[in-house]
């Protein structure tokens, strides 16, 4: 599981570890804000509570996640987890309904200060249909990857990057301590050059997983 607050290199982190090992991603945020299409009316709950930087109904998340972890599980795939969970009640309920279908759960908590996500998310660019971010640099109206239209995503707006951040501080860190009493964290700074952080995180996996 990748966690920590918004602009902490999650999304980015996760996609590299499902190119370079081969592991099946899971972002609970893609999900949701692909209900922007749908017309029900926990579609339209969720969208708008994700478009001002609120977090969606923990159960919905949790069963979701569940749900797509047993599938990728199944196929004798490793699953990462891209930003969940990020409330108490999903991490309890997913540690506790996956603990007999996983060989071992354990987190990367990203660490960067509020200043740098701000910064970051300020230039983000993101695909419209795929989701990656633009790769450092990238000025092209079109993702490099599927060639979707590259957008700033609504909630990067940066009163609403504050907000998600005062969302993380409330409800994400209780989570990630909670996550710890059960020795199952591991820290890396995310404050530095992106292939760095790349290479913490490599180190980790391999240590972890002993690849």
């Amino acid at each position: 599981m990748f966690m920590g607050p918004p602009g902490s290199g999650k999304g980015t982190h996760a996609r590299e570890l499902e190119e370079k090992f081969g592991f099946k991603r899971f972002q609970s945020g893609a999900i949701l804000r692909a209900m922007r299409n749908e017309n029900s009316p926990i579609a339209k709950l969720v969208t708008e509570l994700v478009d001002t930087g609120r977090l969606a109904p923990p159960p919905i998340i949790a069963a979701i996640a569940i749900e797509k972890t047993k599938e990728i599980l199944a196929t004798g795939n490793t699953a990462v987890y891209d930003g969940s969970p990020r409330t108490l009640y999903e991490a309890e309920i997913i540690t506790k309904e996956l603990k007999d279908f996983a060989d071992k759960i354990f987190v990367i908590c990203m660490d960067v200060p509020v200043e740098e996500t701000m910064a970051r998310l300020a230039v983000r660019l993101t695909c419209s249909v795929c989701n990656a971010p633009a790769p450092k640099g990238y000025k092209g109206e079109k993702c490099p990857i599927c060639g979707g239209k590259m957008i700033r995503r609504i909630d990067d707006d940066p009163q609403i990057t504050l907000d998600r951040w005062e969302e993380y501080n409330f409800r994400t860190k209780p989570v990630i301590h909670y996550l710890e009493s059960l020795g199952i964290v591991e820290h890396v700074n995310t404050d530095q050059p992106i292939e760095k952080t790349a290479q913490d995180v490599e180190n980790v996996i391999k240590r972890v997983l002993g690849i």
